[in-house]
């Protein structure tokens, strides 16, 4: 995927949206847990909020900005190791927990709960995106999984072989607690 880049204002603009919700203690367990081979929780979750605030940008789609980033950076806020929870079902249930953990921990208003509970489209079926910050999400979950996910070679980067390999001490860089 080419990389894409804010211009200074737009940046600025975004670090003024996020940073609230970003520098959040409770947002800061997110480090703790890896999302999709070594990357974090909160690392996927910035990425995901940063091009979703760049597609509105580059292609002046009119959204509640706000909503769309705040939804974005909470969509996968489970704040759990999901690889060794045992979930086999985690695409289907975490978005309905990130949403009831925003809830309690952001105070998210309906419409950006509504944001997190259907990033995982069209995997969960009957959780269709119902606004623009909605759909932006769900697309720019997918393209940054992707990324985060598949290798140059296009092999799969797995976290079962990292914990077949690695002692749970030494697995991404994540210290035991």
């Amino acid at each position: 995927m080419a990389k894409f880049r804010l211009k200074p204002h737009e940046l600025k603009d975004f670090k003024n949206l996020i940073k609230d919700t970003a520098t959040h203690k409770s947002a800061q367990e997110m480090k703790n847990y890896i999302q999709h081979a070594d990357v974090s929780t909160y690392r996927h979750a910035m990425a995901v909020a940063l091009l979703c605030f760049f597609i509105v940008k580059r292609f002046k789609i009119k959204t509640n900005e706000k909503s769309l980033v705040k939804g974005a950076f909470l969509h996968d806020y489970f704040l759990y190791d999901w690889h060794n929870k045992g979930d086999r079902l985690h695409g289907y249930h975490h978005p309905a927990i990130a949403a009831e953990n925003a809830k309690r921990d952001f105070n998210v208003t309906d419409h950006e709960a509504s944001i997190i509970k259907t990033h995982m489209w069209p995997l969960t079926l009957t959780k269709i995106p119902k606004s623009r910050e909605a759909a932006i999400v769900c697309i720019a979950d997918k393209m940054i999984s992707s990324r985060e996910s598949f290798a140059g070679n296009g092999k799969i980067i797995g976290n079962r072989l990292k914990r077949k390999i690695l002692p749970p001490n030494k697995r991404h860089g994540i210290k035991d607690k």
